[in-house]
Protein backbone atom coordinates (compact mmCIF):
# COMPACT_ATOMS: atom_id res chain seq x y z
CA UNK A 1 0.00 0.00 0.00
CA UNK A 2 1.11 3.56 -0.67
CA UNK A 3 0.11 6.98 0.63
CA UNK A 4 0.45 10.28 -1.22
CA UNK A 5 -0.53 13.82 -0.29
CA UNK A 6 -0.29 16.89 -2.53
CA UNK A 7 -1.89 20.32 -2.71
CA UNK A 8 -2.59 23.10 -5.23
CA UNK A 9 -3.45 26.74 -4.49
CA UNK A 10 -4.79 29.02 -7.24
CA UNK A 11 -5.68 32.71 -7.41
CA UNK A 12 -7.18 34.41 -10.45
CA UNK A 13 -8.40 37.88 -11.37
CA UNK A 14 -10.09 39.05 -14.58
CA UNK A 15 -11.01 42.41 -16.08
CA UNK A 16 -13.41 42.70 -19.03
CA UNK A 17 -14.24 45.82 -21.03
CA UNK A 18 -16.67 46.43 -23.88
CA UNK A 19 -17.44 49.67 -25.72
CA UNK A 20 -20.57 50.08 -27.85
CA UNK A 21 -20.57 46.36 -28.68
CA UNK A 22 -17.71 47.10 -31.09
CA UNK A 23 -14.49 46.88 -29.08
CA UNK A 24 -13.91 44.16 -26.47
CA UNK A 25 -10.97 43.50 -24.19
CA UNK A 26 -10.36 40.82 -21.57
CA UNK A 27 -7.30 40.44 -19.31
CA UNK A 28 -6.65 37.68 -16.79
CA UNK A 29 -3.86 37.08 -14.28
CA UNK A 30 -3.52 33.76 -12.48
CA UNK A 31 -1.11 32.41 -9.85
CA UNK A 32 -0.72 28.75 -8.93
CA UNK A 33 1.36 27.02 -6.27
CA UNK A 34 1.95 23.28 -6.25
CA UNK A 35 3.40 21.18 -3.44
CA UNK A 36 4.67 18.69 -6.06
CA UNK A 37 7.42 21.06 -7.21
CA UNK A 38 10.70 22.05 -5.61
CA UNK A 39 11.05 24.69 -2.92
CA UNK A 40 11.54 28.09 -4.55
CA UNK A 41 9.83 26.88 -7.74
CA UNK A 42 6.34 26.09 -6.44
CA UNK A 43 4.70 29.35 -7.60
CA UNK A 44 4.01 30.37 -11.17
CA UNK A 45 2.10 33.48 -12.31
CA UNK A 46 0.89 33.79 -15.89
CA UNK A 47 -1.30 36.16 -17.91
CA UNK A 48 -3.91 35.94 -20.65
CA UNK A 49 -5.23 38.78 -22.79
CA UNK A 50 -7.66 38.91 -25.71
CA UNK A 51 -9.23 41.61 -27.85
CA UNK A 52 -12.12 41.63 -30.29
CA UNK A 53 -13.40 44.02 -32.93
CA UNK A 54 -17.02 43.70 -34.04
CA UNK A 55 -16.64 45.18 -37.51
CA UNK A 56 -20.29 44.64 -38.45
CA UNK A 57 -21.34 47.28 -35.91
CA UNK A 58 -19.20 49.98 -37.52
CA UNK A 59 -21.05 52.68 -39.45
CA UNK A 60 -19.32 51.86 -42.74
CA UNK A 61 -20.88 48.37 -42.61
CA UNK A 62 -24.47 49.55 -42.16
CA UNK A 63 -25.29 49.23 -45.88
CA UNK A 64 -23.65 45.82 -46.32
CA UNK A 65 -26.78 43.71 -45.99
CA UNK A 66 -25.24 40.40 -46.99
CA UNK A 67 -23.06 40.41 -43.85
CA UNK A 68 -24.82 39.90 -40.50
CA UNK A 69 -21.76 39.20 -38.35
CA UNK A 70 -18.09 39.99 -38.82
CA UNK A 71 -15.81 39.91 -35.82
CA UNK A 72 -12.02 39.74 -35.52
CA UNK A 73 -10.33 38.25 -32.46
CA UNK A 74 -6.77 37.94 -31.21
CA UNK A 75 -5.56 36.43 -27.98
CA UNK A 76 -2.44 35.48 -26.06
CA UNK A 77 -2.34 33.30 -23.00
CA UNK A 78 -0.18 31.03 -20.90
CA UNK A 79 -1.16 27.84 -19.12
CA UNK A 80 0.88 25.65 -16.81
CA UNK A 81 1.31 22.01 -15.89
CA UNK A 82 2.52 20.45 -12.64
CA UNK A 83 1.63 16.81 -13.35
CA UNK A 84 4.51 15.01 -11.73
CA UNK A 85 4.23 12.47 -8.95
CA UNK A 86 4.23 13.84 -5.41
CA UNK A 87 7.72 13.82 -3.88
CA UNK A 88 9.34 13.57 -7.33
CA UNK A 89 11.71 16.38 -6.33
CA UNK A 90 12.99 14.36 -3.36
CA UNK A 91 14.39 11.44 -5.29
CA UNK A 92 13.66 7.82 -4.51
CA UNK A 93 15.14 4.83 -2.70
CA UNK A 94 14.59 1.20 -3.69
CA UNK A 95 15.19 -1.98 -1.73
CA UNK A 96 17.67 -4.69 -2.58
CA UNK A 97 17.84 -8.00 -0.65
CA UNK A 98 21.25 -9.57 -0.09
CA UNK A 99 23.01 -12.21 2.00
CA UNK A 100 25.56 -11.19 4.60
CA UNK A 101 27.12 -14.48 5.54
CA UNK A 102 24.24 -16.61 6.70
CA UNK A 103 22.03 -13.62 7.46
CA UNK A 104 19.41 -12.38 4.98
CA UNK A 105 19.27 -8.59 4.99
CA UNK A 106 17.58 -5.75 3.15
CA UNK A 107 19.52 -2.79 1.77
CA UNK A 108 18.56 0.48 0.13
CA UNK A 109 19.98 2.27 -2.89
CA UNK A 110 19.20 5.50 -4.76
CA UNK A 111 16.92 4.68 -7.70
CA UNK A 112 15.99 8.25 -8.70
CA UNK A 113 17.96 11.42 -8.10
CA UNK A 114 16.32 14.46 -6.49
CA UNK A 115 15.93 17.72 -8.40
CA UNK A 116 15.94 20.90 -6.31
CA UNK A 117 15.19 23.01 -9.42
CA UNK A 118 12.07 21.21 -10.67
CA UNK A 119 9.45 23.83 -11.63
CA UNK A 120 6.41 24.40 -13.79
CA UNK A 121 5.98 23.33 -17.38
CA UNK A 122 4.18 26.09 -19.28
CA UNK A 123 2.64 26.71 -22.70
CA UNK A 124 2.19 30.04 -24.48
CA UNK A 125 -0.51 30.30 -27.15
CA UNK A 126 -1.26 32.95 -29.77
CA UNK A 127 -4.68 32.71 -31.39
CA UNK A 128 -6.18 34.66 -34.29
CA UNK A 129 -9.81 34.25 -35.31
CA UNK A 130 -12.66 35.63 -37.38
CA UNK A 131 -16.37 34.94 -36.83
CA UNK A 132 -18.84 35.63 -39.61
CA UNK A 133 -22.52 35.31 -40.53
CA UNK A 134 -23.89 35.76 -44.05
CA UNK A 135 -27.27 35.85 -45.78
CA UNK A 136 -29.33 36.56 -42.64
CA UNK A 137 -27.12 34.14 -40.73
CA UNK A 138 -28.02 31.21 -42.95
CA UNK A 139 -24.28 30.65 -43.29
CA UNK A 140 -22.12 31.12 -40.19
CA UNK A 141 -18.62 30.09 -39.36
CA UNK A 142 -15.29 30.58 -37.64
CA UNK A 143 -11.74 30.55 -38.96
CA UNK A 144 -8.87 30.35 -36.46
CA UNK A 145 -5.11 30.02 -36.51
CA UNK A 146 -3.14 29.11 -33.40
CA UNK A 147 0.44 28.53 -32.32
CA UNK A 148 1.42 26.99 -28.97
CA UNK A 149 4.97 26.83 -27.63
CA UNK A 150 5.51 24.53 -24.65
CA UNK A 151 8.68 24.98 -22.60
CA UNK A 152 10.34 23.38 -19.57
CA UNK A 153 8.54 20.09 -20.22
CA UNK A 154 8.25 17.83 -17.19
CA UNK A 155 9.75 14.53 -18.22
CA UNK A 156 12.09 11.85 -16.98
CA UNK A 157 15.69 12.27 -18.11
CA UNK A 158 17.59 9.01 -18.49
CA UNK A 159 21.16 8.75 -17.23
CA UNK A 160 24.00 6.40 -18.25
CA UNK A 161 24.04 3.05 -16.47
CA UNK A 162 27.48 3.94 -15.08
CA UNK A 163 25.85 6.61 -12.90
CA UNK A 164 24.12 3.90 -10.89
CA UNK A 165 20.77 5.70 -11.24
CA UNK A 166 18.30 5.25 -14.11
CA UNK A 167 17.25 8.93 -14.25
CA UNK A 168 15.47 11.85 -12.64
CA UNK A 169 12.56 14.20 -13.37
CA UNK A 170 13.53 17.53 -14.95
CA UNK A 171 12.31 20.50 -16.98
CA UNK A 172 13.73 19.71 -20.41
CA UNK A 173 12.87 20.20 -24.04
CA UNK A 174 10.43 22.32 -25.98
CA UNK A 175 7.59 21.55 -28.40
CA UNK A 176 5.41 23.58 -30.74
CA UNK A 177 1.88 22.99 -31.99
CA UNK A 178 0.31 25.13 -34.70
CA UNK A 179 -2.55 24.83 -37.11
CA UNK A 180 -5.88 25.99 -38.52
CA UNK A 181 -9.45 25.34 -37.41
CA UNK A 182 -12.40 26.06 -39.71
CA UNK A 183 -16.07 25.61 -38.79
CA UNK A 184 -19.02 26.19 -41.14
CA UNK A 185 -22.72 25.91 -40.32
CA UNK A 186 -25.52 26.39 -42.84
CA UNK A 187 -29.31 26.44 -42.78
CA UNK A 188 -30.50 24.47 -45.81
CA UNK A 189 -34.22 24.58 -44.98
CA UNK A 190 -35.77 26.77 -42.31
CA UNK A 191 -39.24 25.97 -41.07
CA UNK A 192 -40.36 24.62 -44.44
CA UNK A 193 -43.68 23.07 -43.49
CA UNK A 194 -42.45 22.77 -39.90
CA UNK A 195 -39.19 21.18 -41.02
CA UNK A 196 -35.74 22.69 -40.47
CA UNK A 197 -32.51 21.26 -41.91
CA UNK A 198 -29.09 22.42 -40.68
CA UNK A 199 -25.69 21.15 -41.76
CA UNK A 200 -22.25 21.71 -40.28
CA UNK A 201 -18.70 20.83 -41.14
CA UNK A 202 -15.34 21.44 -39.48
CA UNK A 203 -11.75 21.11 -40.62
CA UNK A 204 -8.51 21.38 -38.72
CA UNK A 205 -4.80 20.88 -39.17
CA UNK A 206 -2.15 20.49 -36.49
CA UNK A 207 1.61 20.28 -36.84
CA UNK A 208 3.55 19.14 -33.80
CA UNK A 209 7.28 19.87 -33.73
CA UNK A 210 9.94 18.96 -31.20
CA UNK A 211 11.92 22.21 -31.12
CA UNK A 212 14.46 21.45 -28.38
CA UNK A 213 15.87 18.32 -26.75
CA UNK A 214 17.24 17.83 -23.25
CA UNK A 215 20.59 19.17 -24.43
CA UNK A 216 18.96 22.21 -26.02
Amino acid sequence: QGYELSGLISYMGRVMYSYDNRYMLSATLRSDASSRLATGHKWHTYPAISAGWNIKNESFMSDVNVVDLLKLRVGFGQTSNQSVAPYATLGRLATRPYNFGTTYSMGYYVSQLPNENLGWEFSETMNYGVDFGLFKNRLTGTIEYYKTNTKDILIGLGLPATSGVSGYTANIGQTQNKGWEVTLNGVILENAGGFTWDAGVNFYTNKNTLTALASG
